[in-house]
């Protein structure tokens, strides 16, 4: 009996170990990325609750939006289309403490259910903010070009 105890001791003293390293092993630039992944994959496959849950409630963007717009206007979008499509290139994320600026190229295609498609690219800034231990967009607009 006091074997199996040992060895149940040890099993969930290296479970706990692996638990608290893996979550240091990961850096806040991965998270980031994480955050837009999920939000990208979430968007693809139409589930609106899972994209939202990205967004924090203190969401403004350049076009006008607001948190709660943002989300009438997503469902209307994924209610219109049949098949979606986003890619993110070029992610360059720049975090300083609990807050984080990504520059990237996004590509957009949709088709619609009488097969008319329409796609868009352009080059966008997401700004994030880390809530608890997520991190969570709270902006996103168009990145303008500027020659210097």
């Amino acid at each position: 009996m006091k074997k199996k105890f040992f060895i149940f001791f040890i099993i969930c003293l290296i479970g706990l170990i692996v638990f608290f390293l893996g979550k240091n092993l990961i850096s806040e630039e991965e998270r980031v990325k994480k955050t837009l992944k999920i939000a990208e994959e979430s968007l693809e496959k139409k589930e609106l609750s899972t994209f939202i849950k990205q967004i924090s409630f203190e969401y403004k963007d350049s076009f006008g939006f607001t948190y709660a717009t943002l989300y009438f206007f997503v469902k209307d979008i994924l209610n219109r289309y049949d098949k979606i499509k986003i890619s993110l290139s070029q992610i360059t994320p720049r975090i300083e403490g609990k807050e984080a600026e990504i520059k990237l190229i996004g590509e957009g295609k949709a088709i619609d259910f009488s097969g008319n498609s329409v796609r868009e690219v352009g080059r966008f800034i997401i700004r994030m903010k880390k809530e608890g231990n997520r991190w969570k967009i709270v902006y996103f607009g168009e990145d303008e070009y500027s020659f210097q």
